[in-house]
C-alpha cells in the first residue's frame, strides 16, 4: 500500500546530522577530495550542497570521525558542525520534503563522485526532464517550470544568432530523451532516474490531492536548483540551460514541442551542450541587483552609499570566490585558526551597507578602519570620502595586509592604505579622524581609540555587553562622555592580538551532539560542570509572554543581558533532550553550575498562531535560575515588550566614567576601560 494514495502521515524522517566541511586552500572539493569522502561515505544515507567553497553535508547519523579522519590525511581542511534547517515550505511541505530528501540522498553519492565532470549540466537535465514527464506536465507546463527556474537565476545574454537554433535543439534533445535509455551509463544511473521519476509521481499525486504548500511547478523548479547545486553546475550555467528550457517550449525555432512521454523517438544523449551559451554573469547586474535589494529592505538609504554600492566591485576583493557568490548576502570566511574557527571574514553585504549608514563618511573625512580583512569596506570608505579625503585600514595579521593591499590595488582604491597594528591602539600617527569604524567586535572602548578623534568625530563600533550580546553602536561625543546616533544589532569576529580581545571561551557540551555555550572572562560560570550540564534533571518555568510571527527577538535579549548577573550566552547546536527556541540552538542564562535556556511553545488563541516563550534550567539551582529569568521576561513585557520605543544608549571612560548614572544599577555596564549606559524609555 502507498501511504501517499491513502494521506497517511509521511514516513518518519531521520535526524540529519549537518557539518560544513572545508578543503585545502579554501578552494572548494577537488575531484580527488570528492571521490575520497564518497568512497568513505559508502552505506550511508547523505545529501549535499555545495556552499561558500566547501560543502555543506547532511547525513543520518554522526560522522565525526571519518571527517577528523579526512582531516587528518589532509583530504580536508577542516569542518564544523551546524543546524539542518531544512527548506519545508518550499519543497512543497512535510510530504514534499520527505521526497525531498529521498531524490536528494539518491543523487548525492553519484553527483558527489562526479565532482569535475565535464557534462553534470547535462545529466542533471536528462534527471529533471524524467521527474517532469513522471509529474505528467505537459510541453507549456514544462516550459514554465523552465521559467521560474530562470526567475530564481541572473538574467543572461542570449546566444549569437548563428548559435542559437543549435543550442536550442541541444536542449530539446536533452529534454526529450529517455534517460534511462543514455548509452553506457555508469553505475546507478538507471537508479537515478527512477529516483527522479518517482519524486515526480509523488509530488503529482500531493498536488492533486491539495497536499502541497506550493504549486507544484514551483516545487520542480526548487528541486531542479539544489540538483543543479549537487552537479557543481555554476549558476551562469543554470541561467543558460533555463533560458534555452523556455525557449524549446516557447520558442520558435523547430522542433520546440518538448515531449511528456517517457519513450521518446529521440536518441537518448548527454552530449555537451556549447559552451557559448554559457553566458558569463555580468558582475554589473549582479551589483544592481544587490543595491535594489537593500534600498528595499532599508540596508541602504543614503544616495552616496548607494552610488558606493554600484561602484565598488566585491569580486575584487574575493577572487577566490565564484562572481556569483560575492554578491550574495552572506559572510565569506577568509582565515582560520588551527582548529578550524574562523577568526577573520568579509560581512555579509548588508551588514557592510548597515554599518555604513552609521558611519556616515563624507567627502574630505580622515577615517581609520580597524579590522581590513580584503579590503573591501576600505575601497567603500575610500570612495566615500574621495576626492580628498584618506582612509587607513588596519590588521593584527601581514597576510591579511597584504590582501587588502593587493585587492585595494586591483580596485584602483589611490586614497586607502592598509597597515599592520592593532586596531584597539588605533593610528595616533595619522590622526586625527573625522570617523573611526571597528568592522572586528571588541569586549571595551579604549580612550587611547577615542582619543584620536576629531572635534565632532563620530566612532561606530561592535561592542559586547554582557555574554553574548552584541551591538554596532555610533558615538559622538556629549561633552566629556559619549551618546548613541545610531544602534544596531550585530555580531562580528573579535578582536584579537591588542588590547581590546575578546575571545571567548567554548565549552563543548558531553553526549550525543553538537551542543556548546560560549562562555566570556567577565562571567560567573563552572566550566568543569557545563559539559554534564544537559544530563542533570529539567526544571522548565513558561512566561505568559507570547511572541508572534516577525516579533524581534533583540529587545528581549538585552533586557536578560541586563538585568541578569551573567547576561547571556549564545548555545548553539542539537542533542537528544535539548529543545531550545530556534532550529539553530538557543540563549542561556548561566550561574555557577547552572544553566538556564529559552525554550517556547507554540499555541493558538484569537489573535492567531503565537509562541509562549519559557525556559529550562539545569543544575543545582535549575529551578531558581529558571524562574528568576522568566521572572525578568515577564518584567519586559509588562514595562517595555516590543511595541516600547528602542532603547537609548551613553559611554564613557576614564575619569569620566562616574559622570554617568541610572536611575536603575541593572542597567550600568561596567567594563574595564569604559562604562556603558542603557536608558530604557
Amino acid at each position: 500500500m502507498d501511504s501517499y494514495e491513502d494521506n497517511l502521515a509521511p514516513p518518519a524522517e531521520p535526524e540529519w546530522w549537518q557539518v560544513t566541511i572545508r578543503f585545502p586552500g579554501d578552494a572548494g572539493v577537488s575531484p580527488e577530495a570528492a571521490a575520497t569522502l564518497s568512497a568513505a561515505l559508502t552505506g550511508r544515507r547523505f545529501h549535499f550542497l555545495r556552499k561558500e567553497g566547501g560543502l555543506r553535508l547532511r547525513t543520518d547519523r554522526s560522522v565525526d570521525a571519518l571527517l577528523d579522519q579526512l582531516v587528518a590525511d589532509k583530504v580536508a581542511a577542516g569542518w564544523v558542525s551546524g543546524i539542518y534547517e531544512a527548506e519545508t515550505d518550499a519543497f512543497g511541505g512535510p510530504q514534499g520534503m520527505v521526497i525531498a530528501h529521498a531524490v536528494f540522498c539518491a543523487d548525492s553519492p553519484a553527483a558527489l563522485a562526479g565532482t569535475g565532470s565535464p557534462d553534470g549540466r547535462e545529466r542533471c537535465i536528462l534527471l529533471l526532464s524524467a521527474m517532469y514527464r513522471a509529474a505528467g506536465l505537459d510541453p507549456f507546463e514544462v516550459g514554465d517550470v523552465w521559467a521560474k527556474i530562470g526567475d530564481l537565476r541572473p538574467p543572461i545574454d542570449p546566444p549569437a544568432e548563428a548559435r542559437r537554433a543549435a543550442a536550442i535543439t541541444t536542449m530539446w534533445r536533452l529534454m526529450n530523451a529517455d534517460a534511462a535509455q543514455r548509452p553506457d551509463p555508469e553505475p546507478g544511473w538507471v537508479e537515478r532516474v527512477a529516483a527522479f521519476e518517482e519524486a515526480g509521481r509523488r509530488l503529482a499525486r500531493l498536488a492533486k490531492e491539495g497536499q502541497l504548500k506550493r504549486g507544484l511547478r514551483a516545487v520542480l523548479a526548487h528541486h531542479a536548483i539544489f540538483a543543479f547545486n549537487r552537479n557543481n553546475t555554476p549558476v551562469a550555467e543554470q541561467a543558460a540551460a533555463a533560458w534555452l528550457g523556455w525557449q524549446a517550449a516557447f520558442g520558435d525555432i523547430e522542433p520546440a514541442a518538448v515531449s511528456t512521454s517517457r519513450t521518446s523517438p529521440v536518441a537518448p544523449t548527454s552530449t555537451r551542450m556549447e559552451t557559448a551559451i554559457s553566458t558569463p554573469v555580468d558582475p554589473t547586474k549582479l551589483r544592481e541587483a544587490m543595491v535594489a535589494t537593500y534600498i528595499d529592505s532599508g540596508h541602504l538609504r543614503t544616495p552616496e552609499i548607494i552610488d558606493a554600492f554600484r561602484t565598488v566591485e566585491r569580486h575584487t576583493f574575493i577572487p577566490e570566490a565564484d562572481v556569483e557568490a560575492a554578491y550574495v548576502d552572506d559572510a565569506v570566511p577568509i582565515k582560520h585558526d588551527t582548529g578550524g574557527e574562523m577568526i577573520s571574514c568579509i560581512s555579509a553585504p548588508s551588514i557592510v551597507a548597515t554599518q555604513l549608514e552609521q558611519v556616515g563618511a563624507r567627502p574630505g573625512h580622515k577615517i581609520l578602519e580597524a579590522g581590513a580583512a580584503t579590503g573591501y569596506n576600505a575601497a567603500l570608505l575610500g570612495h566615500l570620502v574621495a576626492p580628498t579625503g584618506r582612509v587607513w585600514t588596519i590588521d593584527v595579521d601581514q597576510d591579511l595586509v597584504d590582501t587588502a593591499r593587493t585587492h585595494l590595488a586591483a580596485a584602483g582604491a589611490g586614497n586607502v592604505t592598509a597597515v599592520l597594528g592593532d586596531g584597539a591602539a588605533g593610528l595616533p600617527e595619522h590622526a586625527p579622524f573625522d570617523r573611526i569604524q571597528f568592522t572586528v567586535g571588541a569586549g571595551d572602548i579604549s580612550t587611547t581609540v577615542l582619543d584620536q578623534l576629531a572635534p565632532g568625530g563620530r566612532l561606530v563600533i561592535p561592542m559586547r555587553l554582557r555574554g553574548s550580546i552584541s551591538r554596532s553602536f555610533a558615538f559622538e561625543r556629549d561633552g566629556d562622555t559619549w551618546k548613541t546616533v545610531s544602534c544596531e544589532m550585530a555580531t562580528f569576529v573579535p578582536l584579537r592580538k591588542g588590547i581590546c580581545d575578546d575571545i571567548y571561551t567554548r565549552v563543548q557540551i558531553a553526549g550525543d551532539g553538537d551542543v556548546h555555550l560560549e562562555t566570556f572572562s567577565e562571567q560567573q560560570v563552572d566550566r568543569e560542570a557545563m559539559p554534564a550540564i544537559l544530563d542533570t534533571p529539567a526544571h522548565p518555568a513558561y512566561t505568559g509572554v507570547k511572541f508572534r510571527q516577525g516579533d524581534p527577538w533583540q529587545w528581549v535579549y538585552l533586557w536578560l543581558a541586563c538585568v541578569l548577573p551573567n547576561g547571556l550566552s549564545r548555545m548553539p547546536g542539537r542533542r537528544a533532550g535539548f529543545t531550545p527556541h530556534f532550529a539553530w540552538g538557543s540563549m542561556a542564562a548561566l550561574d555557577g553550575d547552572t544553566l538556564a535556556y529559552l525554550t517556547i511553545r507554540e499555541g493558538q488563541d484569537t489573535e492567531g498562531r503565537f509562541w509562549a516563550i519559557g525556559v529550562i534550567g539545569h543544575g543545582p539551582r535549575a529551578a531558581v535560575l529558571a524562574e528568576q529569568v522568566a521572572t525578568a521576561i515577564e518584567e519586559w513585557e509588562r514595562d517595555y515588550g516590543n511595541h516600547a520605543p528602542a532603547p537609548g544608549f551613553r559611554m564613557a571612560t576614564g575619569d569620566s566614567r562616574d559622570q554617568l548614572k541610572a536611575a536603575d544599577p541593572r542597567f550600568i555596564i561596567d567594563k574595564p576601560a569604559s562604562r556603558l549606559i542603557v536608558d530604557w524609555p
